[in-house]
């Protein structure tokens, strides 16, 4: 069954007739600076808000906003339809499959309950894939701060990549590089379905494993070839994980070859004791 819904052009919860929204424009820059501001703010302000009260609040208080905006966005969909055509859309091709919506309830669930695991995932998902949108946010040219859909958007893509550094600042947790296999485990999940999906629904682009995005976006530059996206994708993904993990890496490397240096020289000095120490004389030897 089909549920179609006509598309509005009106106010403040539709889109602009036309381009509304431009690359490195105030609109643009000014949601990461807030958010990169945050971030240092958090790290100077841990241990106060480690200490508050409050701390347990404030991460539910973030987890639900995130649940609320995801919330948001389909009874938005629901009244405008699909932005940047008249053409009735379905909405079916708005499932929950991609994977900005995925990082968003993930970092909701690693915010209200301190979850380790959850953790794992938003480390390398939030700081990796998260990230790219700031850069192309093709999604919402035709919707700029006189939008909903612009608020929305920095919402779903900015919290959960500032609740990464809270849990690390705050709570101290930790990135494990060994742990890499779960955002690669989420994420073949998440692709085997939306590559289902869009062989099944038409009109469908999960994950922009069909095609690319209106605007223009680093999805725009790869073949419209799912197999060949998907590929390319496995192989963005390595180098990218690869490059967080670099610093991780490093830290054992150094760590294990001081460790060993230590053991080197412990063994040298024990050696050593053992040569200079004096030998006890035979108490039976008499003569």
């Amino acid at each position: 069954m089909n549920f179609d819904y006509e598309f509005y052009y009106e106010g403040f919860f539709g889109y602009s007739l036309t381009q509304d929204f431009e690359y490195w424009s105030l609109a643009h820059l000014l949601p990461i600076f807030l958010l990169i501001g945050a971030i240092i703010a958090t790290y100077f302000l841990r241990n106060k808000i480690k200490n508050c009260k409050f701390e347990e609040s404030l991460r539910f208080i973030l987890g639900f906003l995130l649940i609320l905006n995801e919330g948001f966005y389909y009874w938005r969909v629901m009244y405008v339809g699909n932005g940047g055509s008249s053409d009735p859309t379905q909405l079916i091709t708005k499932i929950p499959l991609q994977v900005c919506e995925w990082s968003a309830y993930i970092s909701a669930f690693m915010l209200m309950k301190k979850s380790k695991h959850a953790f794992d995932i938003c480390f390398y998902v939030c700081l990796t894939l998260g990230i790219i949108p700031y850069f192309m946010p093709a999604v919402i040219m035709q919707t700029g701060p006189g939008y909903a859909r612009y608020y929305q958007f920095w919402i779903e893509h900015l919290i959960p990549v500032y609740a990464v550094f809270y849990m690390m600042f705050v709570h101290g947790f930790k990135p494990n590089y060994k742990k890499v296999y779960k955002p690669f485990a989420m994420l073949a999940i998440l692709a085997t379905l939306a590559i289902i999906a869009n062989y099944n629904i038409e009109g469908a682009n999960f994950m922009y494993l069909a095609s690319g995005t209106a605007g223009d976006s680093i999805a725009n530059m790869l073949p419209e070839s799912i197999p060949v996206r998907l590929l390319l994708y496995i192989g963005i993904l390595i180098v990218l994980f690869s490059l967080l993990s670099l610093p991780q890496i490093i830290r054992d490397i150094k760590a294990f070859k001081a460790k060993k240096k230590a053991y080197i020289k412990q063994d040298e000095k024990s050696l050593t004791n053992d040569y200079n120490e004096p030998k006890n004389p035979d108490l039976n030897d008499n003569d």
